[in-house]
C-alpha cells in the first residue's frame, strides 16, 4: 500500500507538472505572438515617424524659403519707395500687389508656424507610443526569458535531483504574492491599449504628413501666383514708362525744334530792325534839318508831307517789329519753361524706369520657384539638414 501510495503520488506530480509546462509553453507562445506583433507596430510606428520628420523637415525648409522671399519683397518695397510719385500714391497697382504678396507670405508664414507646432505635438506623441510599446516588448522579452528558464527547469527536472538552498526541508513556499501581480485581463488589456494608442498616433500621423504635404503645396502655389502677376504687374510698368520715356523725349525734341523756330524768328526780328534803324535815323535827321529853314520858307510844304509820311510809316514799322520781337521773345520763354517741366518729368520718368528694371531684373530674380517654396530641391534639403 505504502508503495501504490507513493508510486500515485509520484504519478500525479508528474502530470501536474507535464500540465503546468505545457501552460507555461502556451504562456511563451502567447508572448512570442504579441511580441511580434508589437515589433510590427514598432515598424510602422517607426516608419510614419520617420516620414513626418521628414515632412518636418521639409516645412522647415518651407519656412526659411519662405523668409528668402519675404525679404526679396521688402526690398522691392524698400527700392519703391525711392520712387518719385507722378498722380495719386494709391493707385499704383505695382506697389498695391507687392502689399497684397506681402499679407500672404505673413499668413502663409503664419499657417505654416501652426503646422510646425501640431506636428512638433504628434512627433511627441509618436515618441510616447515608440516608448511605451518597447518598454512593453522589453518586458515580454524578459518574460520570455523567464518562462523559458522554468520551461527548462521543469524538463530537467525529472533527469536532474534539485535541492533548495535549504537542503532536505521542503517547505511550503507561496513564491511571489498573488496580491502583486496583474489579472490576466489587466495584461492584455495593457498590451492591447499600447498597440491601439500606437496605431491611432501612427493613423494621425500619417493625415498630418498628407495634410502638411498638400497645405505646403497649395501654399507654395499660391506664392508663386502672387509673384508672377506682381511680375507681370512690373513689366507693365516698365513697358509703361518706357512709352511715357519715348513720347516725352519726343516732345522735347518738337520743343526743341521750336525753340530753334523762335530763335531764328527773334534774330531775324533783330536783322530787321537794325536794317529799320538805319532808314528811321535819316528820316529824323532831314526832318530836323528842314527845321531849320528860316523864315517864311519853313513851311510844310508836299516835301514836308512826304517826310512826315515817311517818318511816321518808319515809326509804325519799327514798333510793330518791336511788339512782335517781345512777343517772340515772351513765346521763347514759355517754350523754355515748357521744356524744362518736359525734362524734369522725363528725369523723373528715367528715374522710375530705372527702379522698375532694377526690381525686375535683379530682386525679382532671386525670388524663389514654387518647387524651391515646396521644399522638393534636394541640394538645399541637404544644407538644410
Amino acid at each position: 500500500m505504502a508503495r501504490l501510495a507513493v508510486k500515485e503520488a509520484n504519478m500525479r506530480a508528474t502530470r501536474m507538472q507535464g500540465q503546468t509546462t505545457q501552460q507555461l509553453l502556451q504562456r511563451v507562445k502567447d508572448l512570442k505572438y504579441w511580441s511580434g506583433e508589437i515589433d510590427r507596430e514598432l515598424a510602422d510606428v517607426k516608419e510614419e515617424h520617420d516620414d513626418l520628420l521628414r515632412c518636418y523637415r521639409r516645412l522647415q525648409l518651407c519656412l526659411d524659403i519662405t523668409g528668402r522671399a519675404t525679404r526679396c519683397n521688402e526690398s522691392c518695397l524698400a527700392v519703391r519707395r525711392k520712387k518719385v510719385q507722378v498722380g495719386d500714391h494709391t493707385s499704383d497697382r505695382v506697389d498695391l500687389e507687392l502689399h497684397k504678396e506681402k499679407d500672404l507670405m505673413s499668413e502663409t508664414v503664419r499657417g505654416m508656424k501652426e503646422i510646425a507646432g501640431k506636428v512638433e505635438r504628434q512627433l511627441e506623441v509618436n515618441q510616447a507610443a515608440r516608448k511605451n510599446l518597447m518598454r512593453d516588448l522589453t518586458l515580454k522579452q524578459e518574460a520570455i526569458s523567464l518562462d523559458h528558464r522554468s520551461v527548462s527547469m521543469g524538463v530537467d527536472g525529472n533527469k536532474t535531483v534539485t535541492r533548495t538552498p535549504d537542503g532536505d526541508r521542503l517547505d511550503f513556499r507561496e513564491g511571489a504574492p498573488l496580491q502583486r501581480m496583474s489579472e490576466y485581463s489587466e495584461w492584455i488589456e495593457n498590451t492591447g491599449n499600447n498597440l491601439n494608442y500606437a496605431a491611432r498616433a501612427r493613423v494621425h500621423s500619417r493625415k498630418i504628413g498628407q495634410k502638411l504635404a498638400q497645405t505646403i503645396r497649395e501654399m507654395a502655389q499660391q506664392l508663386r501666383t502672387e509673384a508672377i502677376a506682381v511680375e507681370s504687374l512690373l513689366k507693365d510698368s516698365v513697358r509703361n514708362w518706357q512709352e511715357w520715356k519715348d513720347n516725352l523725349h519726343s516732345q522735347v525734341n518738337g520743343k526743341d525744334k521750336e525753340i530753334k523756330n523762335a530763335d531764328g524768328a527773334i534774330e531775324e526780328i533783330s536783322f530787321s530792325l537794325r536794317q529799320k534803324s538805319g532808314p528811321l535815323q535819316v528820316a529824323l535827321s532831314r526832318q530836323n534839318q528842314r527845321g531849320l529853314r528860316p523864315g517864311i520858307e519853313l513851311c510844310n510844304d508836299k516835301a514836308q508831307h512826304a517826310l512826315h509820311q515817311e517818318l511816321m510809316m518808319l515809326k509804325g514799322t519799327f514798333l510793330s517789329l518791336e511788339n512782335q520781337l517781345d512777343k517772340a521773345k515772351e513765346s521763347r520763354k514759355k517754350l523754355e519753361n515748357d521744356r524744362d517741366k518736359l525734362q524734369r518729368k522725363l528725369e523723373i520718368c528715367d528715374h522710375n524706369l530705372t527702379i522698375d528694371n532694377e526690381i525686375l531684373r535683379q530682386i525679382r530674380s532671386s525670388y524663389p520657384h514654387e518647387i524651391q517654396l515646396s521644399g522638393f530641391l534636394l541640394s538645399e534639403t541637404k544644407d538644410h539638414r
